[in-house]
């Protein structure tokens, strides 16, 4: 599988994956939090996705998004933090196309992002993901790549 960086012509496929990656995981959103708060908190999740890899792919940030180039298939976007002992890489956003789903890509993508911020100098990796039904797959992959779960809750109520 070949990873390479963005290229500007990528965006609006990258788009369309993303919404058809991510749309069971927004389903299971909504049925958990329920219509009204999903509304309020998520209720625009495609136009936030949109915005987001626009910021992602912006010229500062082309070098720091791999594609898997199928299609294109799917997408690692990484990011650098400090820490207390040299930079923190961190797996800012994951999708594989469900059509190209288990069969090793999103594993290929997070070993080619945390190459990627090892020659960056970063001496960890960290990434975070649901621990609902709809991210089972991308729980696993991220254990398979070495990575430690550290369970956490995220909680929401309507104001």
């Amino acid at each position: 599988m070949l990873l390479r960086t963005f290229r500007t012509d990528d965006l609006e496929a990258l788009i369309d994956l993303t919404v058809r990656a991510f749309e069971p995981i927004q389903d299971g959103i909504r049925h958990q939090l329920g219509d009204e708060l999903f509304a309020r908190q998520n209720g625009q999740w495609r136009q936030d996705y949109r915005d987001t890899l626009a910021e992602l792919t912006g010229s500062e940030n082309q070098e720091r998004f791999l594609v898997a180039d199928v299609d294109p298939a799917g997408y690692a976007a990484w990011s650098t933090h400090p820490g207390p002992v040299g930079l923190q890489g961190e797996i800012t956003l994951l999708a594989v196309d469900p059509r190209h789903q288990g069969a090793g890509l999103g594993r290929a993508l997070i070993d080619g992002a945390c190459e990627a911020m090892c020659a960056a100098g970063c001496v960890v990796a960290w990434a975070s993901t649901g621990g609902d039904e709809a991210h089972t797959s991308a729980r696993a992959a991220y254990a398979a790549g070495g990575f430690t779960p550290l369970p956490t809750v995220f909680f929401s109520r309507l104001l």
